[in-house]
């Protein structure tokens, strides 16, 4: 199928692009699915604060629609990867969103994100909550997405979302789809044992304050001196601390930089050639003191050519990621959910992070709706397109889509089939008469 020239309104661009996302599904689940995105786009989960089948009705689906959307999320033929790799190809087919480079690198953004389900039977994952201060049940994603941009406007777009909250398994599958000119940016929680684990090289990640790295060459036994021969190099404390009521000084720094960045100058201290304890992997630190925040940047990284500037400016591009899941779980009303099915608890989150993705790229690539009379310059921001979208309905969003063949109910023989409760009744087992044999 030809690609469709946009014609730059919300409803259309929506269906457009939805249409070509799903055709290649089988016929039948690809409607039912492409009614599914459309509702948690236009934020009608939300609407009804996570209840799936009122959020359809409030998107105009009738009773049989409805069903079929539920039954496409439970036990529908697709996965998310196979979703998402097709995402990423339609936008850069469409050229007009850019890749982001700092330096001659692409960041390659890492994150998780953890759906809370507090009261859900069997869910075995936890999630760190800050205003719990503790880890509550929740079903824990990875995620992994690259940066783009359309004019002056940066968003993520979800390259890939990994099941569970094994820092290993994710930093594994970034490394499978790493490309030669992408560095791995992830927080604190993927530690220099994980990335040597993994395999990962070209990677900006941050440490702890009160980290302790020794130098990679281990010093000779001096002369004439017994003893046990030293297995570590020089002990390197970035950033000084107190210890049991002692001071402990900080390290000289190998290297300090600065640069000007937002009209503040940042001062870089620079310690080169290290490792930690039980793992071979070399890495350099970078301390960046930001006038603007209290405590300094502790940046952990193996890109020993580049500049503090490029590599503080790496890691300050992983904060795009948390626009998926605030897009997906506060926006769209993904962060609340009543589907208790072991495969429905994973697939919709799943499907609002990838709600999320389509729906910044969309606003970003759209024209921007004004709110009202008072909004003079908007923005292309996915708050205004959910806007717009709450207030389409399925039929408009259907008309829309006869340019697809493929995209269409599927009209199967199912007259002779029992429906509702006696499809699925057990029933009684008949008794059978032996045949007799004569002699």
């Amino acid at each position: 199928m030809p690609n469709p020239v946009y014609t730059n309104t919300p409803l259309s661009t929506t269906a457009t692009f939805l249409a070509r996302r799903v055709q290649r599904l089988p016929i039948g689940t690809n409607l039912a699915l492409a009614h599914l995105l459309f509702t948690l786009i236009a934020g009608h989960l939300l609407q009804s604060r996570g209840a799936l089948f009122p959020a359809l009705i409030a998107a105009g689906l009738d009773q049989k629609q409805t069903c079929r959307a539920a039954a496409a999320l439970r036990e529908g033929a697709w996965d998310i990867q196979t979703l998402l790799d097709r995402l990423v190809k339609l936008v850069y087919q469409d050229k007009i969103a850019q890749t982001r480079r700092i330096g001659r690198w692409r960041p390659l953004l890492l994150d998780w994100v953890g759906l809370f389900r507090p009261h859900l039977h069997g869910c075995t994952s936890k999630h760190f909550d800050s205003r719990a201060g503790k880890a509550l049940p929740a079903i824990e994603l990875g995620m992994m997405a690259s940066l783009l941009y359309v004019g002056k406007r940066s968003f993520p777009l979800l390259k890939a979302l990994i099941r569970g909250g094994d820092t290993l398994a994710l930093l594994q599958a970034a490394k499978r789809r790493q490309a030669d000119d992408e560095v791995i940016v992830i927080d604190r929680q993927a530690k220099i044992s994980h990335l040597h684990e993994a395999g990962i090289t070209r990677f900006v990640t941050r440490g702890a304050t009160n980290l302790v790295a020794y130098r990679k060459e281990v010093p000779p036994q001096p002369e004439g001196k017994r003893g046990r021969k030293p297995t570590r190099g020089q002990r390197v404390r970035p950033l000084a601390r107190h210890y049991k009521g002692k001071l402990l000084a900080a390290t000289a720094a190998d290297k300090v930089e600065s640069f000007v960045y937002q009209g503040r100058t940042l001062c870089c201290h620079r310690f080169e050639n290290l490792v930690v304890a039980g793992c071979p992997l070399a890495f350099c630190i970078v301390v960046v003191m930001d006038p603007r925040y209290k405590n300094p940047w502790v940046l952990l990284s193996d890109l020993h050519q580049e500049s503090a500037e490029v590599i503080f400016l790496l890691y300050r591009s992983r904060w795009h990621v948390e626009v998926i899941p605030l897009t997906g779980k506060q926006l769209l009303g993904g962060h609340r959910s009543f589907v208790h099915a072991q495969t429905c608890r994973y697939r919709l989150p799943e499907l609002c992070l990838l709600a999320a993705s389509i729906s910044l790229y969309l606003s970003a690539t759209c024209a921007a709706v004004a709110t009202g009379f008072w909004d003079r310059h908007p923005k292309p921001t996915a708050g205004r397109f959910r806007r717009v979208l709450s207030g389409a309905r399925v039929g408009e969003f259907d008309s829309l889509l006869s340019f697809s063949s493929r995209v269409r109910e599927k009209c199967s023989v199912h007259e002779h089939l029992e429906k509702g409760v006696a499809g699925h009744r057990r029933q009684k087992r008949r008794a059978t008469t032996p045949a007799i044999t004569g002699n």
